[in-house]
């Protein structure tokens, strides 16, 4: 195997290689994230990309267009908005809306 050869097959697999840790973790997270955003049923608690919490009041899927949510952020704050501006769900009681109506009170120091 000459000189030429030999770079030709480390540069294959540098791209090997960083398509296994680099890119395809990506793209199995935004998979991940696209089923999340598909799942979303009433009730469930979003972060949405803006870094708000909200609870999920409504999922309108129109049939064509992207699918719209209604957002309660508490204290009488609904917005309508993309399913695609959610970047997660998180466990239920992280809002403080939520907590709010669980009883559970917020301690400030």
């Amino acid at each position: 195997m000459n000189a030429a050869e030999l770079s030709f097959v480390v540069v294959i697999g540098i791209i090997v290689a960083f398509y296994l840790i680099v890119l395809r973790p990506q793209q199995q997270e935004q998979k991940r994230q696209q089923k999340d955003i598909q799942d979303l049923q009433v009730g469930d608690e979003v972060l949405t990309t803006g870094g708000l919490l909200g609870t999920v009041k409504e999922v309108h899927i129109p049939d064509t267009g992207p699918v719209q949510i209604v957002i309660d952020f508490g204290n009488g704050v609904v917005v309508n908005g993309l399913a695609s501006a959610i970047a997660q769900r998180v466990a239920a009681g992280q809002t403080v809306h939520s907590r709010q109506q669980s009883g559970i009170e917020e301690k400030h120091g």
